[in-house]
């Protein structure tokens, strides 16, 4: 097994788990601003500075439980963040939670693995040009795909979700997939959408 640098994330989320406050900071500084800006995009200020210290008092006392063989620690650290800014969102009404939490799971899909340069740089691009395909949709088509695809709803859930028909579900994601197939042939010929959305699986 090769070891980390001394300066990876790894290496210092094992210093911390010893109480190092060197390699605390050095996490902080690279992480505290990704977690403040991942928190205010969906909380007020005040809010979202609350869930940094939050997330980085939970790294101080609990970086032991960080395991790299399960995933890379930037994916870590943004799931605290993530569950933190969930709790927040519990005072308010279960139409704002539903409405964010697609902008959540996206949000975190942007976190990358360091293990791989190459194909990490090959994804970037394809998400971003997903995302970008994705704005240029309409609202009511993007929604559809995005609680199938991204949150893995079937097309029935969110007939219910969403008060619609079946139907009218299920004409939103094939029409919008088709659109999204379209936008990402500049970058693939073969590009892949978001195929999962149209074929979720309805659980009656």
């Amino acid at each position: 097994m090769i070891d980390s640098p001394p300066d990876s994330d790894d290496a210092l989320a094992l210093r911390v788990a010893k109480r190092d406050k060197l390699a605390f900071s050095m996490l902080y500084d690279r992480y505290a601003r990704a977690v403040y800006v991942f928190a205010a995009h969906l909380l007020d200020p005040n809010e979202a500075e609350e869930v940094v210290q939050d997330v980085f008092l939970r790294l101080w006392n609990k970086a032991g439980q960080f395991d790299s063989a399960k995933g890379v620690f930037g994916a870590w650290l943004m799931q605290i963040a993530r569950n933190r800014v969930m709790d927040a969102l519990q005072k308010r009404n279960k139409q704002y939670r539903q409405e964010v939490l697609d902008e959540v799971d996206e949000l975190l899909a942007q976190i990358p693995d360091e293990s791989n340069i190459e194909q990490m740089s090959w994804e970037r691009q394809q998400q971003h040009a997903l995302q970008l395909a994705l704005a240029q949709l309409p609202e009511d088509q993007r929604r559809a795909i995005v609680l199938a695809y991204f949150g893995g709803m079937s097309h029935t859930e969110i007939s219910n979700s969403l008060a619609l028909p079946l139907g009218t579900v299920k004409k939103r994601i094939a029409l919008g997939v088709s659109k999204l197939r379209k936008a990402l042939q500049h970058i693939n010929p073969l590009a892949t959408t978001p195929e999962k959305a149209s074929d979720a699986k309805e659980k009656e």
